[in-house]
């Protein structure tokens, strides 16, 4: 892995994948500010705009980051994901 280089070109040192986007959905919720892109739209690859579902994006990584929580027992299990996910897909029953 090497540097990135995002927006106006500022650089953002090499880290985690999991560290980074925890560290861009805790950005936005600490920020008071409104901006005009969500944490989503900060870690989604720019030339795949428009082409995603937000919502199903952003629970996708939501559950993603459940699925990499520290405690083990606190993450979900593969069928509570799969529930998730399917869930996601048809929208609620």
């Amino acid at each position: 892995m090497g540097v990135h280089t995002i927006g106006v070109g500022v650089e953002v040192e090499h880290r985690r994948l999991v560290t980074w986007v925890k560290e861009a959905k805790n950005r936005e919720a600490t920020t008071t500010t409104t901006t005009t892109t969500s944490w989503i739209e900060d870690i989604i690859d720019p030339t795949m705009e428009g082409i995603w579902d937000m919502g199903k994006i952003k629970i996708l990584v939501e559950v993603a980051l459940q699925c990499v929580e520290e405690d083990k027992d606190a993450r979900p299990t593969m069928s509570e994901v799969v529930k998730m996910l399917v869930h996601c897909e048809n929208g609620p029953t």
